[in-house]
């Protein structure tokens, strides 16, 4: 036998192993959410990369994009999605839409400290763009009530090109602890209507909800501290404020559940979602979970 043949049968052998390791890995995973085993570090990947960062960067960001877009994520976790956003940009550190899209998702997923984090690399390291201070701000504000970061994350980013008047109009109002859902709503509109890529549109669809959440429950109450002064008893049930002329109808719950009136708590619920914005303390993460859609996640391009 000849060394060439003997070459051949060996390659042959060899990916005949391969496509059955594939195949029962395939029958083993095939049923559960899409995960990543192991995330090397940025040194281990730019020495192995050999002088190729682009490319592993850009294979390290569709692997991202398949853990994010996966279904079944709530029931994952989300543990490896900063590991990732680290490594594709250690990578590649100007790759801007890496920090934009792990940020909100970790931010939507309630991982806060991990959104801060790859967030801040974004200002550090990425491009110059006004959303990363924007999306801290937002974070300190609407998730955590701490004022005094928000109103210097959003000065930082009303600052930088590209940001709108919305923009300088919210660090305004969180300097003087006066930020609305409105505020918010305004923000988080513009971003979406910028967003280029179907994940990051997705996320700020999930924030846009909550913001409308709140803004909707705020004016239901406002309207319930009227109806029981007017009335001289207390509210019972949202459709008295109907009843009574103070609100021409409850609004849709952007969830898709009701409102619904917590009668012991003088506070407006969503059946379907329990977040509610309160000043608390920094360390405490929003008490909702975020569910991903069941698209399928598609390659982001830059």
């Amino acid at each position: 036998m000849t060394g060439a043949l003997r070459t051949i049968l060996l390659g042959c052998l060899l990916l005949a192993a391969s496509a059955a390791l594939d195949f029962r890995l395939a029958t083993t995973t095939q049923n559960r959410p899409y995960d990543v085993a192991h995330v090397p570090r940025g040194a281990v990947a730019r020495t192995a990369s050999l002088g190729q960062r682009g490319l592993v960067a850009d294979l390290y960001w569709l692997m991202l994009v398949q853990y994010v877009g996966e279904p079944r994520a709530q029931e994952r976790g989300w543990s490896q999605l900063l590991p990732l956003a680290e490594l594709v940009t250690d990578l590649d550190p100007r790759h801007g839409y890496v920090y934009q899209t792990a940020g909100l998702v970790l931010s939507a997923a309630g991982r806060l400290d991990e959104s801060d984090q790859i967030l801040r690399k974004g200002i550090e390291k990425g491009p110059f763009w006004w959303t990363y201070p924007y999306y801290l701000a937002f974070n300190a504000w609407f998730y955590r009530g701490d004022y005094p970061a928000a109103a210097h994350w959003a000065e930082i980013a009303a600052k930088r090109p590209g940001a709108s008047r919305n923009v300088s109009h919210l660090a305004v109002a969180l300097a003087a602890k006066s930020g609305s859902p409105e505020d918010a709503i305004a923000v988080i509109e513009e971003l979406r209507r910028g967003a280029q890529d179907e994940v990051s549109q997705e996320r700020l669809d999930e924030q846009l909800k909550l913001a409308i959440l709140e803004r909707d429950a705020q004016r239901l109450e406002k309207a319930a501290e009227r109806y029981e002064r007017e009335q001289g008893k207390p509210l019972r049930r949202l459709e008295e404020l109907v009843q009574a002329g103070l609100v021409p109808a409850i609004p849709p719950d952007p969830f898709g559940g009701e409102y619904v009136w917590v009668f012991t708590h003088h506070k407006v619920r969503s059946s379907a979602n329990p977040f509610r914005f309160e000043v608390r303390p920094p360390t405490q993460a929003p008490s909702f979970q975020y569910r991903p859609s069941d698209k399928a996640a598609e390659r982001i391009d830059r």
